[in-house]
């Protein structure tokens, strides 16, 4: 019911045009003219004619001239026209409205199709600007079907690739795929349900096939000569990003196998060098002591001292190589517990205590701190290759400088020295594997530790940076992110739940 009205509205429309305008001028058919009433009834034809189209308003023209006739000319009420003039009135407001209505439905449909076509260019223009930005096929498969359903009333929309072309799915028979693969062009049939027809749209670039796009439209639709233009439009625009994200991939492909091997041969030459140094002078030592060639025992002592600190040198390199590939495989599991930094900084102090060689460490935590959630052992780490890193870059006569503070929502710890400070630029580059800094000749090392430990405070949620410090240096600050710690009472419950 609602469809049958929906498709009469316009004839209906027009009766109560007709109707409307009837009641209203018969009351004065004396004191008006019959041409100015003929306007009234070409009025009405031109409002149908310009909303509904070419039928209803013929249909408006023609009731309006019985209308005209019955009503205003004389004799009144009654369609046995008796003078000439009449007639005429009568057969050139007819031949007016129809006319005019026909004009106006011809503008009407013009007008839907400008805007047809508007509407298809500002979709088009989306399509390329999105299909820009796309970096995979996947994105560039989503914004051609969005453009499909949405500017071209397209369904059941699939990109068949090269690879699915022997197994299409379902509602595209290997058949078609055939026939569009020979004349390279649009091919459909219909569908085993009524009113709907089936279509494969190759996608060609500039050196071959990008794919087929396979959809379902209202029958009927491809026979426009603008659907179809607009089709080959987005055909043509799918397959050069389809074909521009091939080359990017491959282009990314390349870049990695580059970086790659260029990673490679910093790594061979940094343990060549880092390798080769403490070996060779291990070798040379262990020759003097077999050979007797180091008198005295505070001699001898003195060289196995130095012959130990060369294997503790190779052995952190190598304890260093190996915890940065077991922290970029991404196979680490933090185990976080609630703790106060006030812990970790005496753990750390310890185990660098031996290490420091009496050089004086300052240390300033400010009070009422929260506790962190972390991986103890790892913020050691962290905090062990800093301090270690300002020990090495800063005169044996100057204090280090530890400070631990909160900032909005983040816990900085800072680790401060009066060395040489950083060469412009360097702030950011020194993180890098293999990285050193401007003293990187006169100090034993291998350009691992700072990558290490900005790794493990990414994978806090944190952050490591480097700056010039005031007055000559360098600070390193290491940001943990703060949350909310439980309740003591829920920790004694979880606690007690696992024991």
């Amino acid at each position: 019911m609602g469809h049958l009205l929906q498709r009469f509205s316009g004839y209906l429309m027009g009766m109560l045009f007709v109707l409307l305008g009837t009641a209203l001028a018969a009351p004065f058919r004396a004191e008006i003219d019959l041409s100015n009433l003929a306007l009234l009834y070409v009025l009405a034809v031109v409002a149908v004619g310009g909303h509904f189209g070419r039928g209803p308003a013929v249909a408006c023209a023609m009731a309006g001239s019985l209308a005209f006739a019955y009503v205003f000319v004389p004799p009144h009420f009654s369609l046995a026209i008796t003078e000439i003039q009449y007639v005429m009135a009568a057969v050139i407001m007819v031949v007016v409205a129809l006319v005019v209505g026909h004009l106006t439905a011809a503008l009407r449909t013009q007008v839907e199709l400008a805007r047809d076509r508007a509407r298809r260019a500002r979709a088009l223009y989306e399509l390329a600007k999105h299909l820009a930005g796309s970096q995979t096929a996947e994105e560039v498969t989503q914004t051609c079907r969005r453009f499909l359903a949405d500017a071209l009333g397209a369904r059941r929309i699939r990109l068949l690739e090269p690879a699915t072309w022997d197994q299409p799915p379902p509602f595209i028979t290997k058949a078609l795929v055939r026939a569009c693969l020979e004349r390279r062009q649009l091919v459909a049939i219909p569908s085993p349900a009524p009113g709907i027809s089936r279509a494969l749209l190759p996608l060609a670039g500039t050196r071959d096939l990008q794919g087929l796009l396979g959809f379902e439209v209202d029958s009927g639709t491809l026979d426009d000569g603008e659907y179809r233009e607009a089709l080959d439009t987005m055909a043509s625009v799918v397959a050069v990003a389809l074909e521009r994200t091939q080359y990017a991939a491959a282009v990314r492909e390349s870049e990695l196998r580059v970086a790659a091997e260029t990673l490679r041969g910093t790594i061979l030459a940094s343990l060549s060098h880092d390798l080769r140094t403490p070996l060779t002078a291990l070798v040379g030592m262990a020759d003097g002591l077999a050979l007797g060639k180091v008198a005295g025992a505070d001699k001898q002592k003195s060289m196995l001292l130095r012959l130990r600190d060369q294997a503790l040198a190779i052995n952190q390199l190598l304890g260093n190589l190996l915890e940065m590939a077991r922290l970029r495989s991404g196979n680490v599991e933090l185990q976080k517990e609630w703790q106060p930094i006030e812990e970790v900084i005496g753990a750390t102090m310890g185990l660098l205590e031996p290490h420091a060689g009496g050089r004086e460490i300052v240390i300033n935590i400010a009070p009422d701190l929260p506790p962190v959630h972390i991986d103890g052992v790892l913020i050691e780490r962290v905090l062990w290759n800093l301090l270690e890193n300002a020990l090495k870059y800063s005169p044996a006569e100057q204090s280090i400088e530890l400070r631990v503070a909160q900032s909005e929502g983040w816990l900085e710890l800072s680790v401060c020295d009066r060395g040489e400070g950083l060469a412009p630029g360097q702030e950011e580059d020194l993180f890098g594997l293999f990285r050193r800094g401007r003293s990187e000749s006169n100090v034993p090392g291998a350009g691992l530790g700072l990558a290490i430990a900005r790794t493990i405070a990414e994978a806090h949620g944190g952050s490591v940076s480097a700056a010039n410090r005031s007055g000559g240096g360098a600070c390193f600050c290491l940001r943990l992110p703060l949350e909310t710690p439980p309740d003591l009472a829920d920790l004694a419950d979880l606690e007690s739940e696992t024991l």
